[in-house]
């Protein structure tokens, strides 16, 4: 994945636009619905008069006065148009009974009490509450002040109640009511839905990381995280993510990789171990058979033992080498090295093994006269050189030719190039040379001392120096190794 996109939003900062995005939303929308609700209310009011809560309550002195008035004609049935021309009865309902709590007449036609001591103690309180309303007895008296009866009037305190022509109005000033608490319904609204959009936004990168913590747990890591583009906070999540998957991926590769290696080796090593040993173990059994009968074969057996033990012990000191070099702490030894010194050196190294094999054996320095210093491993460098040499000088034929040319970069890079006349490398070599264990199928016997570990150790030291090794064919024929390193 790639570097992540700086334009997109923090998720505290998108918290916050949504928040303000929502509060800023939720005020507009209030703001026009007040004043749209202020408007309509304006219209209603300017048409229509609304009576308070207690209108019809306030009308009971006057009704009171007239029943005092009227006195215990009030009880006959004929004063019953007089007294309803006196009482509200859109807003009052009342009845008219005896002492004895009998409805004479009336609207409300719920029978109170039933006798006159109830009456009396119902006239001495103030209004009680009952079916959903307020019920107040007032006395009937005639003219010498004794109780005749009571007229029972029902009532409400509320605006409903007071406005029965307007409850339509009143049912539209309980929304007006409502709307007071607008805010607090757009925000939470708003809210809703901003959240809604943002848990969707949210649930896609998580569903994907659940579902390949799935696949990681199946070691199944052939797959990659989509990119994610909202915030900065999940795009990092993700590429963390998906870094982390990769990292997996290549160490179980790597695993694999050393798996297959660690078999190979093992593979190896016994195929190259077993011919010596084979050899040592059966010139040594031709020896104790043969004692002293046949002394001329002696030397040539001994001869032989000695040259497989060596090939052994080379064998198992490269492999302790190729593990020491391949430990995450080993480290190089630079010391200020003499370069020309240290060419002339090997120069006279390699000259001496080159005339045991009729071999002719050139090395020169590029601007020889200059002197030159440079921090190197010049031990492992040695070794580097050793191996390639070496490697030459076994496949050059008698009286063939190496040369060895070294060249001082102004980089303070450092190139050794070796030439031989020898066969060369198959078509096929160039890319696998430096593999491990690798050889040429037809020198796979061991008995040219090789083990495949030569070549791969010195691509190990030569990295390690920060440079690079390479092998091709000459074009008139012969090999043609090329390692440059850099100055540490």
């Amino acid at each position: 994945m790639g570097k992540v996109n700086r334009n997109n939003q923090t998720l505290r900062s998108k918290f916050v636009a949504s928040f303000h995005f929502v509060l800023f939303k939720s005020i507009v929308a209030t703001i026009l619905s007040w004043l749209l609700l202020l408007f309509s209310i304006s219209m209603l009011f300017s048409t229509n008069k609304l009576n308070p809560a207690n209108y019809y309550e306030k009308q009971l002195p006057a009704i009171e006065k007239y029943i005092d008035d009227a006195g215990a004609s009030i009880l006959f049935s004929n004063s019953q148009n007089q007294l309803e021309t006196v009482i509200p009865l859109d807003g009052i309902d009342y009845q008219v009974m005896d002492l004895d709590g009998q409805i004479i007449y009336g609207t409300y036609e719920t029978k109170l009490i039933d006798n006159e001591k109830e009456l009396k103690q119902h006239i001495t309180t103030a209004a009680t509450k009952k079916d959903g309303g307020f019920i107040k007895f007032y006395p009937i008296k005639n003219e010498q002040g004794t109780l005749q009866g009571a007229v029972v009037f029902k009532y409400g305190l509320s605006l409903l109640t007071s406005n029965p022509h307007n409850q339509w109005m009143i049912l539209f000033l309980t929304i007006i009511f409502l709307f007071i608490f607008a805010p607090f319904i757009y925000f939470y609204l708003f809210s809703y839905f901003s959240g809604k959009r943002l848990s969707r936004e949210f649930e896609r990168p998580f569903n994907k990381m659940i579902e390949s913590t799935k696949k990681i747990k199946e070691q199944d890591l052939d797959f990659t995280l989509p990119v994610i583009n909202y915030s900065v906070e999940l795009e990092q999540l993700v590429q963390a993510f998906e870094e982390m998957r990769s990292a997996l991926k290549d160490s179980l590769g790597r695993q694999l990789q050393l798996e297959q290696e660690r078999k190979e080796m093992i593979a190896a090593i016994s195929h190259d171990l077993r011919n010596p040993l084979t050899i040592i173990q059966g010139h040594a059994e031709g020896l104790l058979e043969s004692g002293k009968r046949r002394q001329e074969r002696l030397e040539p057996y001994l001869q032989t033992i000695i040259r497989n033990t060596n090939y052994a012990s080379h064998l198992i000191a490269e492999l302790n080498e190729m593990a020491l070099i391949e430990k995450p702490t080993f480290t190089l030894n630079p010391k200020r090295t003499s370069i020309n010194q240290f060419v002339q050196m090997k120069g006279e190294e390699y000259h001496r093994l080159c005339e045991k094999k009729c071999i002719d054996f050139q090395h020169r320095m590029i601007n020889e006269d200059e002197i030159y210093m440079r921090m190197i491993d010049q031990e492992r460098i040695s070794q580097v050189l050793d191996n390639i040499v070496t490697n030459s000088i076994r496949y050059t034929p008698v009286n063939g030719n190496i040369e060895l040319i070294i060249t001082m970069s102004p980089d303070q890079s450092i190139s050794f190039d070796i030439f031989d006349n020898g066969p060369g490398f198959s078509s096929n070599q160039n890319q696998c040379v430096f593999d491990k264990y690798y050889q040429e199928e037809s020198k796979k016997s061991g008995v040219n001392g090789l083990s495949g570990l030569g070549l791969y150790i010195a691509k190990e030291i030569v990295k390690k120096h920060g440079g690079e090794i390479h092998v091709n064919n000459r074009k008139i024929g012969g090999a043609h190794v090329k390692v440059r390193i850099c100055e540490l």
